[in-house]
């Protein structure tokens, strides 16, 4: 047993019997849990969906990846069906940090836990409970989503699962963001995109296939640099990832980032090697290829990326 699943076990078990079992699946649907058990863990509690959130923030940790800093964070993303109040799910993350690299390519936990709602085809971001008090950087990341006038944080009060909850526009006033570039439409609507690529030499591979879908579903309103991510694990498991951009542009994240943040996600277990990585983009005033090739290098060592360009 992994150190990952020991730590699981552990706060599983500070958990009431009669909840357990929903709970147990947890790293098993990839630190997801859906509207149904969210509804039975709301009403065997006898609590609301913001302390379920709280009380569900020590499982996020244990997804955390820290090795410079040592100090866990994690996040529960409240999330949805645009005009379906009955089907709020909650999705996990946790922040990641890699050796040999620069701070800014961190991933923190309210990216991590909003870009795995996105990923797995939620509409609406409702809320964010994070275990920290979430930082600037955070705050402009979440001011980037669809109907932010409405997004609340939720943070525990640290006694009993208390919590407090704040209006995203109380922790970050006066807010830069899309509108002032010029965006009329946010972060996070996953309907079919009308956007389509098409790769500029032509490769029957599905790995390049899923890169290649990423890319058309990433999100760049302000460069146009559609990209998307593929990797295989030595297993067989394929995760993708999209580039997704900030109004601020420092908060954006590599599409390898957010393939990165989805494979950390899927499982407790600690060790998943990968053996392919495959970027596409269509290249415009910038480009992921440096960034993604700077971070592979030492995150995977001796993986090659893959390289396509692509058009519209």
């Amino acid at each position: 047993m992994t150190d990952r699943q020991k730590q699981f076990m552990k706060h599983l078990n500070l958990f009431p019997k009669q909840v357990r079992d929903i709970l147990r699946t947890v790293p098993m649907q990839a630190g997801w849990l859906n509207a149904q058990q969210c509804a039975e863990l709301i009403k065997n509690l006898g609590i609301d969906l913001e302390e379920l959130m709280v009380r569900l923030l020590p499982l996020a940790k244990i997804y955390a990846v820290a090795p410079v800093s040592r100090f866990q964070v994690g996040a529960v993303a409240m999330a949805g069906a645009e005009g379906n109040a009955d089907q709020i799910e909650l999705y996990l993350g946790a922040n990641m940090e890699f050796m040999h690299q620069t701070l800014n390519q961190t991933i923190h936990a309210e990216q991590s836990a909003t870009m795995h709602a996105w990923h797995r085809g939620a509409q609406l971001l409702h809320a964010v409970a994070v275990s920290e008090s979430p930082c600037g950087y955070c705050r402009q990341f979440l001011n980037e989503f669809e109907k932010n006038d409405k997004m609340v944080v939720i943070t525990p009060a640290r006694k009993n699962f208390t919590y407090r909850k704040t209006p995203l526009s109380d922790l970050l006033p006066e807010a830069f963001g899309p509108f002032d570039l010029n965006n009329q439409s946010g972060l996070m609507p996953n309907t079919s995109p009308d956007r389509r690529l098409r790769l500029k030499v032509a490769a029957e591979d599905r790995i390049v296939s899923e890169a290649l879908l990423a890319a058309e579903r990433s999100y760049a309103p302000y460069t146009k640099n559609f990209a998307g991510c593929a990797m295989q694990s030595v297993t067989g498991e394929i995760y993708s990832g999209r580039y997704v951009e900030s109004a601020a542009y420092n908060p954006s994240l590599t599409p390898l980032q957010s393939a990165i943040l989805c494979m950390n996600m899927d499982t407790v277990e600690e060790d998943r090697s990968i053996y392919r990585v495959v970027l596409v983009e269509k290249p415009t005033a910038v480009t992921q290829r440096k960034s993604v090739e700077l971070l592979l290098g030492s995150w995977a060592p001796g993986i090659n990326l893959e390289y396509f360009e692509a058009e519209e």
